[in-house]
């Protein structure tokens, strides 16, 4: 697309990832099979940047959205902005860098609305309005027992206190007329990730169903009287489980069926010696009494236009995502785990 070199800086910009040069710092989600996918079923217009000056590298992901940019608020505003964001609503940022201040340098030449997502540790840097957005939620199937992985679900569940173990077991025996597949290839999987995208307060980019047809990633259905009921998406790498995606039919109550599909993507993971899941990100309360704890992400925000960028500063609070829950304890105490449980 473009290439601007002079003896500051390179700057590669391309439509297609395989146009860049080859960056072997790169590690999932950030692979080739995985982007050029996205490319092909998130219809939103993709760029791919690397950028380098001297030691210091950037690579990052923008796509064009004409979003709600107070999607984490409570108003609506939709307007046209370059999102620095993975494309595919996983809880990772759209970067990789060495160099945060060099990155953002560059991104705030680019004309616009910027919006970088899913920010770990963020950098107060000139121009750029730091906010909070969702928190990934994550969960650690070591915990409470010595650094090893848990070996067998029952055996986590059992580290939980009681009420939490209740609810657990309320919605597996009202989901015990469920089957669960791996893998089954059903087309109509697709209309549930449909459903629960229409009923997402924090649409960002919408797939197409081809991604769900051909992603290297395992897929557990719930079957109702041979009909999909639920779904999720998981991804496998390294010790961490990725939970990508998930879709329900809502022609009925769904509370029962979400615990129940977060119950065994829990069981999976134990099941397949995975130490951590990624969670993802929204409806952090239900997660977290799954022993799931939350860690912060941010965003930068910056305008070209100096009017519409002081406009932003001034609006940082409608653009956050404000969260306060409460103390779950889903853990026992040392000194209840002497207690006989069953879970």
């Amino acid at each position: 697309m473009k290439k601007k070199f002079n003896e500051d800086i390179k700057v590669y910009c391309e439509e297609h990832f395989d146009q860049l040069p080859k960056l072997p710092f790169l590690e999932y989600p950030y692979d080739r099979e995985l982007l050029n996918l996205i490319k092909e079923n998130n219809l939103f217009k993709q760029e791919y940047y690397y950028i380098q000056k001297g030691d210091s590298y950037a690579f990052f992901v923008v796509y064009h959205n004409r979003m709600d940019i107070f999607t984490f608020g409570k108003r609506a505003l939709y307007y046209p902005v370059k999102v620095i964001g993975f494309p595919c609503s996983l809880s990772y940022p759209g970067y990789v860098t060495n160099d945060e201040k060099f990155m953002l340098d560059y991104i705030k030449t680019i004309k616009g609305a910027k919006l970088v997502l899913n920010v770990s540790n963020p950098i107060a840097h000139g121009s750029y309005v730091i906010g909070e957005t969702l928190p990934t939620c994550m969960v650690d199937l070591t915990r409470g027992n010595h650094g090893k992985s848990y070996e067998s679900a029952e055996a986590y569940f059992k580290c939980f206190r009681s009420s939490y173990r209740r609810r657990i077991r309320l919605a597996i025996k009202a989901c015990d007329d469920l089957e669960m597949k791996l893998n089954p290839k059903d087309g109509r999987v697709y209309d549930l990730y449909r459903n629960t995208y229409e009923k997402s307060g924090y649409k960002l980019e919408r797939l197409e169903p081809g991604f769900f047809e051909q992603a290297e990633a395992e897929q557990l259905v719930f079957y109702r009287d041979c009909k999909p009921w639920g779904f999720v998406m998981l991804k496998g790498v390294g010790d961490k489980l990725i939970f990508m995606f998930c879709g329900m039919d809502y022609a009925s109550e769904t509370t029962d069926l979400y615990y129940f599909m977060i119950y065994n993507i829990i069981k999976y993971a134990i099941e397949n010696k995975f130490k951590y899941i990624d969670l993802g990100q929204t409806s952090e309360e239900t997660k977290m009494k799954f022993g799931a704890v939350l860690e912060k992400k941010y965003f930068y925000a910056n305008h070209t236009n100096v009017l519409l960028n002081t406009a932003i500063k001034l609006g940082k609070g409608l653009l956050e995502y404000h969260y306060s829950f409460p103390d779950y304890k889903v853990f026992k105490k040392e000194s209840e785990k002497h207690e006989s449980t069953i879970f």
